[in-house]
């Protein structure tokens, strides 16, 4: 029997014409690479992907294609696919504020390529900002004047994959950055040099990284599944990995001993209070958040919990807890809040404060609900209808709320619920972000167009 791969149209799947060329390959597999979310997409994400992958590996190798192409129907009234006559660059449009505050315009990062903005990322001070672009190349770049301060990019250029995310250190000498079929590395921002790199990456939302410069180290968030999985399948490694995260910690100087592969395990379940249920098997933890200090994890899971039933959970643990006065020793990492709600009450997007401290998350698809684990309080933001790729964004102190959907970014006051501001963007929003600053909040937007802004409410 046929593999049933075999009858698959690669063309459709990669939503490329027959007579598409390497660029145009190379191009759609990123695009697919990108927006494809495995736990928004749903159950049968990971087959989904690996068809995706057998599509681009086929027709991405001439020999292949040209068997391929050999045993597909032929289609002799399909008109000619006509490609534009190239007529220089066109002007690229940033975002246009539909009012006049509280945010104006700061600074416009207009010498990247057309390659979309995938991430963005700020040193605490704001003094740095970091831009991924799609194709995994990253540039660092001065808030003061713009001036680029270094140009990264993972190892071998002829690698096709998709960046997923990007964070600088506190003081920015470090940058991590991961991506599907890109792996994560680690550079040193002053000079250039890498100073690790492996192959695992999960996919969208599944993994979090942070970077400290005091000792440098990089403590990542991931799947609870053997990394020597991820190096050849990430999505199934997320897959196989979805009922628990393992949060490693790796020193980036000196002599690295295997103690850094010791993990720490945090193992989510149904139960609540004195309700004690057996683990639910279809249990999956959608995304994982580090708190800057490194200290406290957010996931955001779905499965069955006691007295619920089919639930969305939030849930922030405690991972290094130290017991007794002067204790140098951690007992290990517990949930210190819960926030559960019947299946279809949260959704994505999600998104947190530095801290953690209060979190943001979709709801009922029409609204945002922010939620404060110490505190136990609630605030919603009506915003209409809220599309599960939406992208969310929380200042440090959890005033403002930023929302893009498509090509528009709102600002909402989180006390009173009320819109303050609303921009149109010259090309759909891809990226989206909060700093602080001595000089006020700032807001980073990219694009898909390969420009980025930042705006600042001065103080």
């Amino acid at each position: 029997m046929a593999d049933e791969t075999d009858e698959l149209d690669y063309y459709a799947i990669l939503e490329v014409e027959r007579t598409a060329d390497e660029e145009a390959l190379r191009l759609a597999y990123r695009r697919l690479a990108w927006r494809y979310h495995p736990d928004v997409a749903g159950p049968d994400a990971v087959n989904k992907m690996q068809v995706i992958n057998a599509a681009y590996q086929t027709l991405s190798d001439s020999e292949r294609r040209r068997t391929y192409d050999a045993g597909l129907p032929l289609t002799p009234d399909a008109p000619p696919t006509r490609r534009p006559a190239p007529s220089g660059q066109r002007p690229r449009a940033g975002l246009r504020a539909l009012s006049d505050a509280p945010f104006t315009l700061h600074r416009r990062f207009s010498g990247l390529d057309a390659s979309p903005v995938a991430a963005l990322s700020f040193t605490y001070d704001g003094a740095l900002c970091g831009l991924g672009q799609l194709d995994g190349r990253l540039t660092i770049v001065t808030m003061r004047d713009g001036a680029v301060v270094s140009a990264l990019a993972f190892g071998a250029q002829d690698r096709v994959g998709a960046l997923q995310a990007l964070r600088l250190s506190p003081r920015g000498a470090l940058a991590c950055a991961w991506g599907f079929s890109l792996g994560t590395r680690v550079w040193s921002i002053p000079d250039g040099r890498t100073l690790w790199n492996t192959a695992i990456s999960a996919p969208s939302g599944a993994m979090d990284a942070m970077l400290y410069d005091g000792a440098p180290h990089v403590r990542l968030a991931t799947p609870d599944a053997p990394l020597a999985l991820a190096d050849d399948d990430p999505f199934r490694w997320a897959d196989d990995g979805r009922r628990a995260t393992t949060v490693y910690s790796r020193p980036l100087t000196a002599p690295v001993s295997a103690a850094w592969l010791t993990p720490i395990r945090c193992k989510e379940d149904g139960s609540v209070g004195w309700l004690r249920e057996p683990p639910d098997e279809n249990w999956r933890v959608h995304a994982r958040m580090l708190s800057i200090d490194g200290r406290s994890l957010l996931t955001f899971s779905t499965g069955k919990v006691a007295g619920v039933g089919h639930a969305n959970t939030v849930q922030l643990w405690e991972l290094e807890r130290r017991t007794g006065v002067g204790a140098r020793r951690s007992a290990g990492p517990r949930a210190v809040g819960r926030l559960v709600e019947p299946a279809g009450a949260l959704q994505f997007p999600i998104t947190a404060t530095p801290d953690l401290a209060w979190v943001a998350v979709g709801s009922y698809g029409r609204q945002v609900r922010l939620f404060h684990f110490r505190k136990r309080i609630s605030r919603f933001v009506e915003v209409g209808v809220l599309a599960s790729d939406a992208r969310l964004a929380l200042s440090a102190d959890a005033t403002r709320l930023a929302l893009a959907q498509g090509t528009r970014v709102q600002l909402f006051d989180t006390a009173t619920g009320g819109q303050t501001q609303e921009w149109q963007g010259g090309d759909e929003i891809t990226a989206l972000g909060f700093y602080d600053s001595p000089g006020g909040v700032g807001l980073g937007v990219g694009l898909r167009n390969g420009l980025a802004e930042v705006w600042v409410a001065r103080q």
